[in-house]
């Protein structure tokens, strides 16, 4: 997984959605995994796998806080982890520690150390012909891995698809370019007087219809893609918010709303091609039985409205 990420959980978000999904895992993505945790030993140890920002740890610690069972759980990712479990109320029966810069093909953790290996929206981004006998070699026998991974025909994904798809687009670097061009042919503006003088620009109005030109084509294009890629935020901020600063510092954050739709779309590309279609998954389990595990279960998550969340895949290791 590629170094963006570490930006992405420093922004603070604890689930994968970024903004379109505020706090943990809720609903249907909640309860899929109560079966899990309810088949746990007291004692109990359990991995997560490409944790992010520990969501599924902070769930797990959650679910036992009215039992007397008592545990630990683990997270580990490749990426920087930012939540601050000090500042956080957790429930004291189950430890939870988060460790970055661990990669899942390479765990640092003894042979069957653990009861329940477990990952969300995460292990898919490995390498799965090294991470998934790692996660197996950790595993005591009799544990489980289960997995909830990003299918390829997802909700989640096809919303995706669509933002990196309008953000891949020439015109929007035409706009990052109109956008500098007429910031630049406005200058510096500091009163109502200023803002009267660049309406009566000519140039300044030729470039400003362009932008907007260039800003109903995306819209046509994809409306929904467009507001959900932050690129409209940018535009406003910039011309209404910033209008009277000065050139430097609206130059400094058009570089940063450039910075932030590249990001967006080398994770949205990572995002896209990580998700599992029935040939991928196929690959992935096909050696199973040379691992010494055996696939319990594989079946769609969906949500209340039937719409399509993940694929939930559960192997047992034997031996």
């Amino acid at each position: 997984m590629s170094q963006h990420w570490d930006e992405y959980w420093q922004q603070g978000h604890l689930t994968s959605f970024g903004d379109s999904f505020s706090g943990n895992y809720s609903g249907v993505l909640e309860t899929n995994w109560h079966h899990d945790f309810n088949d746990l030993p007291d004692n109990f140890k359990v991995l997560d796998l490409a944790t992010g920002n520990g969501a599924l740890p902070l769930l797990l610690n959650q679910f036992f806080k009215d039992s007397s069972r008592k545990g630990e759980v683990i997270g580990v990712d490749l990426a920087k982890i930012s939540t601050k479990l000090d500042e956080l109320v957790l429930n004291k029966q189950v430890d939870v520690s988060l460790v970055s810069n661990i990669d899942c093909s390479d765990l640092p953790f003894d042979d069957n150390s653990f009861d329940l290996v477990i990952s969300q929206y995460g292990l898919e981004y490995s390498d799965l012909a090294l991470s998934i006998p790692e996660a197996l070699r950790v595993l005591r026998p009799g544990g489980r891995l289960s997995l909830v991974t990003h299918h390829s025909r997802s909700m989640i994904i096809n919303r995706n698809r669509r933002i990196l798809t309008l953000i891949s687009q020439q015109v929007i670097a035409r706009v990052f370019q109109t956008i500098d061009t007429l910031i630049l042919q406005m200058g510096t503006l500091t009163n109502a007087e200023d803002v009267q003088r660049i309406k009566q620009n000519q140039e300044c109005e030729r470039l400003r219809h362009q932008l907007n030109q260039e800003i109903s084509t995306l819209a046509q294009s994809d409306e929904g893609a467009l507001k959900d890629s932050e690129l409209l935020t940018y535009v406003a901020t910039l011309f209404q918010q910033g209008l009277f600063w000065p050139l430097a510092k609206k130059q400094e954050y058009l570089a940063f709303a450039r910075q932030q739709i590249d990001t967006l779309k080398d994770r949205l590309g990572e995002l896209v091609e990580a998700s599992l279609d029935e040939l991928a998954l196929s690959a992935m389990l096909a050696n199973l039985i040379e691992l010494g595990a055996n696939l319990v279960s594989i079946n769609q998550i969906e949500d209340h409205d039937g719409q399509v969340l993940g694929w939930k895949i559960v192997i047992n290791k034997t031996n």
